[in-house]
């Protein structure tokens, strides 16, 4: 497994956020926007 080093491009992460978020603002499932808010706060306050 290979470390990334903060502020490196991961193309790989990059399409999977960039998918979550789209999906979040046009789905009605509130539970999952809730969720993945939870989610990127949690990894901003954690520095991750």
């Amino acid at each position: 497994m290979s470390e990334l080093l903060y502020g490196e491009n991961n193309p790989q992460e990059s399409t999977f956020w960039n998918d979550v978020i789209k999906y979040a603002a046009i789905t009605k499932d509130e539970s999952f926007v809730e969720e993945v808010a939870y989610l990127m706060v949690t990894l901003h306050r954690t520095g991750a």
